[in-house]
C-alpha cells in the first residue's frame, strides 16, 4: 500500500514538473512571437522612414525642376509673343498700303525669322517613371506630374514638325535670293534674282504663316502649362508640410 501511494505521489510530481515545463516553454514561445512582431514593427518602421525620405527629398528635387521651368516657360511665352507681334505689324503693313515687291521684300525683313524649338526639363518627373518611384507619390499629385509631361510632349512633337516644313520653305526663299535682301547686298546684273521677288515673298508668307500658327498655339499651352506647373508647385508644399 505504501509502495502505491509513493508511486502516486511520484506520478503527482512528474506532472507537476510537466505542467511546468510546458508553462515554460509557451511562455518562451509566445516572448519570442513579442520579439519578431516588435522586430518587424521596427524593421517597418524603418522602411517607413527610409520611404519617407525618399519622397521628401523627389518632392525638393521637383520643387526645383518646377522653380527652373516657370522661368523656361516665361521666357519662352515672351520671345514667341516678340515674334507674334513682329509677323502681325507685316499683316498690317500689308493690309494698309499697296506696296512694291521691293517695300514688301524689305518688311519681310523686319520680321523675326528665328524660332526656338521647345525643351522642357522633367528630368526628375522622368527618374520617378523609370525606377518605378512614381508610384509613392499620391494619386492626385502623380496625375498632374505625368499630365505636364505628356503636355510637353504634345508642344515638343507639334513644334518640331512644323518648323520643319518652315525651315524649308525659308531655305527655299533663301536659294531664290532672300537673304541677298536682308544683308543688303548691292544688286548684281549677273544674279538677276529681283525676278524672283513674287515667289520669293509667297514662300516666305507661307513658310511665316505657318509658324505664326505653332506660335499662337505654343503661347496657349504654355500659358496653361504655366498654371499646372504652379498648381503642382503648390500641391508639394501641402506635401513637404506633412512630414
Amino acid at each position: 500500500m505504501i509502495k502505491f501511494f509513493r508511486k502516486i505521489r511520484q506520478n503527482l510530481l512528474m506532472e507537476n514538473k510537466t505542467g511546468k515545463y510546458f508553462k515554460y516553454a509557451v511562455g518562451e514561445i509566445i516572448l519570442v512571437v513579442i520579439g519578431i512582431l516588435i522586430a518587424l514593427q521596427i524593421n517597418n518602421w524603418n522602411e517607413n522612414r527610409k520611404q519617407s525620405n525618399v519622397i521628401q527629398n523627389y518632392y525638393y528635387q521637383l520643387e526645383e525642376d518646377l522653380a527652373d521651368e516657370t522661368d523656361n516657360i516665361k521666357d519662352k511665352i515672351s520671345r514667341i509673343s516678340e515674334s507674334i507681334a513682329s509677323y502681325e505689324q507685316y499683316l498690317q503693313l500689308t493690309k494698309e498700303s499697296n506696296l512694291e515687291l521691293i517695300e514688301m521684300m524689305n518688311a519681310l525683313t523686319q520680321v523675326k525669322l528665328a524660332f526656338w524649338y521647345p525643351s522642357f526639363n522633367s528630368n526628375t518627373i522622368g527618374t520617378l517613371e523609370s525606377t518605378g518611384d512614381i508610384k509613392l507619390i499620391p494619386a492626385h499629385f502623380r496625375k498632374k506630374l505625368i499630365n505636364l509631361v505628356r503636355k510637353q510632349e504634345g508642344i515638343v512633337s507639334q513644334a518640331n514638325g512644323n518648323y520643319s516644313v518652315y525651315l524649308s520653305d525659308l531655305q527655299k526663299a533663301g536659294n531664290l535670293g532672300f537673304y541677298r535682301n536682308t544683308y543688303h547686298l548691292k544688286e548684281n546684273s549677273h544674279l538677276n534674282y529681283t525676278e524672283n521677288y513674287p515667289e520669293i515673298i509667297l514662300t516666305l508668307e507661307n513658310a511665316l504663316y505657318l509658324k505664326n500658327y505653332t506660335e499662337k498655339r505654343q503661347i496657349i499651352e504654355l500659358k496653361q502649362m504655366l498654371n499646372n506647373v504652379n498648381e503642382l508647385k503648390e500641391l508639394i508644399k501641402i506635401e513637404i508640410n506633412k512630414k
